[in-house]
């Protein structure tokens, strides 16, 4: 009997550990464990005392994680496979530690004897010298395992024998579906049943999908595979189906594979409502436009123009909900990077954003982990909203001071001449809003209230003083004397001179009436 291929399993979990020890008889097939570890760095200090065949290893441990391992010990032992153990959440992980040289990997929601030995058996087959060493049931790889080393980046063997007696159509097509009643085998059997002719269906390791099919058939026959797809999806409403872009080669499922599931991952996220994704009728996302320009947001804020301001942005959001090829943590990115600009606005323009400083890191992480488009935008409405009453209540009590402070100000300036843009400028105000928020809050525009405190400070000159009108006209800020009497006409109903005048006669028939009480 040959040389028995060595094992060493890494888990900072005993009770992990001692699972996988009991799963199955290991001396029995072919294999001797060597060691335990509980992190990356007592790892490697066993792979160089043991030098292992074969490292089972979880990715999330202390000191040095299973990244780490990989990396480290692929580097320093070229020769040593790793067997990577993986939850639902960290299988991204896995795909890019593959291209760091991990051989296979097992979910450990999924993890059994007979999957464990199905893995390990796969792996020492790619270990020269060791494949005497598995038991004869175990020798000779199945279909399905040949089509899942594939989708793992592996070359198919060159002796192909028995291969296109399982499989002898022209084009293949991965059908992955996730959901809680997503059962492999009842899945398969229903489709056959759907469909009008038989087609080779293989049943496949899951990866990150509940189920993954292979079905196997001719292009005119595409049609019938997708009818049998929407007939069994209609009875399923709490799965996703995903149909992936059918390829003409079984070497092309990996490609197909990693672009389908990345892709169904997308549009689970942007359309919860739907479930069934297929080939050539996946939904039309929202034509590209203009990347959203934060500095302009800014400056909307910082100008006081809050209602633009929340328009542009709802609108990119909207924008943005509809490009479903986006990834979603670029969509999560962004409105988490709209939440800790705004914040910082609000501070800056002295809100009181002492409560939303707490609250921000529940958006952060309440956004980040939503599960979908719509959870995520409802996030982002109820931090608006927070945002908007911010806004108001600190409006609401400057809103007395601020004009008091402009009306003081024309009293004092309004024999210059003033503009609007000017008292803008010395208020730190952006004069459209000044404008708007002028009118709100004294009931007339800006020039109209100008020409009523120059009219009535002329009006008491006309009274008091004998200087003459053109004289006033200037004293009181008017550069061009007829466009002061126009304006004191209007707002007066006579002249100067006229008003003058009355004054004068008003002023006599007082003196007389004195005169006259007197004697």
């Amino acid at each position: 009997m040959g040389e028995a291929c060595k094992v060493l399993i890494v888990d900072d979990e005993m009770l992990i550990r001692q699972g996988i020890i009991n799963y199955i008889a290991w001396e029995q097939e072919g294999f001797q464990i060597v060691g335990e570890a509980s992190n990356g760095k007592e790892a490697m200090q066993l792979i160089a005392e043991f030098t292992p065949h074969i490292v089972i290893t979880d990715i999330v441990m202390p000191i040095m994680d299973g990244i780490d391992l990989v990396k480290e010990g692929k580097t320093e032992f070229p020769d040593t496979e790793f067997i990577v153990l993986s939850s639902f959440e960290d299988f991204e992980y896995v795909r890019s530690m593959f291209q760091n040289g991990v051989a296979d990997y097992i979910l450990k929601p999924k993890l059994n004897g007979p999957e464990l030995l199905k893995i390990l058996n796969r792996v020492v087959n790619r270990i020269p010298g060791l494949q005497h060493c598995v038991s004869a049931s175990q020798a000779e790889p199945t279909t399905e395992e040949l089509v899942e080393g594939v989708i793992q980046g592996y070359h198919l063997p060159v002796d192909r024998d028995g291969l296109s007696d399982v499989l002898p159509n022209s084009h293949f097509a991965l059908l992955a579906i996730r959901g809680k009643n997503a059962a492999p085998l009842q899945l398969k059997t229903a489709l056959e049943r759907s469909m009008l002719e038989e087609l080779p269906i293989l049943i496949l390791n899951s990866s990150d999908a509940d189920a993954l099919l292979l079905l196997n058939f001719h292009p005119h026959q595409l049609e019938i595979v997708k009818q049998a797809i929407k007939q069994q999806a209609a009875h399923s409403p709490d799965a996703a189906w995903m149909m992936c872009e059918p390829v003409d080669a079984i070497e092309e499922l990996k490609k197909a594979h990693d672009e389908g599931c990345a892709k169904m991952k997308k549009y689970e996220f942007y359309l919860p409502k739907d479930k069934l994704f297929l080939f050539g009728e996946l939904p039309l996302e929202n034509e590209k436009q203009a990347n959203f320009d934060l500095n302009h947001f800014i400056e909307m804020f910082k100008d006081r123009l809050f209602n633009a301001a929340f328009t542009y942005l709802e609108n990119h959001v909207e924008y943005l909900a509809g490009r479903y090829n986006n990834d979603s943590f670029e969509f999560k990115s962004f409105l988490g990077n709209i939440v800790f600009n705004t914040v910082v606005l609000l501070d800056a323009m002295k809100y009181d954003t002492q409560e939303l400083e707490q609250k921000k890191y529940r958006y952060f992480s309440t956004i980040n982990e939503a599960a979908d488009v719509n959870e995520a935008l409802g996030l982002l409405d109820e931090f608006l909203e927070e945002v908007k009453q911010i806004i108001h209540l600190g409006d609401k009590a400057g809103e007395s001071n601020n004009l008091e402070m402009i009306l003081e100000y024309i009293e004092l300036h309004y024999t210059e001449p003033l503009r609007l843009s000017e008292i803008a400028n010395h208020f730190h105000f952006n004069a459209s809003y000044l404008s708007s928020y002028f009118s709100t809050h004294h009931k007339e525009g800006f020039s109209e209230y100008l020409n009523r405190v120059r009219i009535k400070k002329s009006m008491e000159l006309l009274e008091n003083s004998t200087v003459s009108i053109s004289n006033i006209s200037g004293m009181v800020g008017y550069s061009e004397h007829s466009y002061y009497c126009k304006v004191f006409k209007r707002i007066t109903g006579m002249s100067p001179g006229s008003y003058r005048k009355e004054l004068q006669v008003r002023n006599e028939h007082e003196e007389k009436g004195l005169s006259h009480l007197k004697k």
